[in-house]
């Protein structure tokens, strides 16, 4: 703000000044496209990137064909983990998901059960609460609706 007298007069006027970005129309739209899809950044961090509103980065979207929120799905990439809650088998960290050694272990038993054992899920769950493994909730009571979650995320690739 700047104090700014008048003359013939002994009056102090506060003048405000808002700065205005004309570089959104300079924005690099195949960039901006490239950070949305490939790297899994919203439109909201991407527009805090460039230091623009959210609606110019949806407009250059929308000039770069790609319709946000309509079959992208930006909130599994590992590296910029958005939901709050992270898979069974890691933890969010900055951010990002990293391995969770001790429900890794449990992700084993699981696929080790049901997959090569051919266990159902309740045997499964039962197994696991009377071994002592404790869920997330801190407590050895498993569901068989979470083992068959646990067995489809992680089956094939333990």
């Amino acid at each position: 703000m700047v104090d700014q007298t008048r003359i013939g007069k002994n009056t102090n006027y506060l003048v405000d000044f808002i700065e205005i970005t004309f570089a959104a129309k300079l924005l690099n739209v195949e960039e901006i496209r490239r950070l949305y899809v490939e790297g899994g950044y919203s439109s909201a961090q991407i527009a805090r990137k460039f230091g623009v509103a959210k609606s110019v980065i949806v407009s250059r979207l929308h000039d770069a064909g790609v319709k946000p929120g309509r079959g992208v799905t930006r909130s599994n990439n590992p590296e910029n983990y958005r939901c709050r809650v992270a898979p069974f088998g890691f933890s969010i960290k900055d951010g990002r998901l990293v391995p969770n050694r001790s429900e890794l272990r449990i992700c084993r038993l699981v696929v080790e059960l049901m997959g090569r054992k051919k266990w159902t899920a309740s045997a499964t769950a039962k197994e696991l609460g009377s071994k002592g493994y404790k869920n997330r909730y801190g407590n050895a009571r498993w569901d068989h609706s979470s083992v068959i979650g646990i067995f489809k995320k992680w089956n094939g690739k333990l």
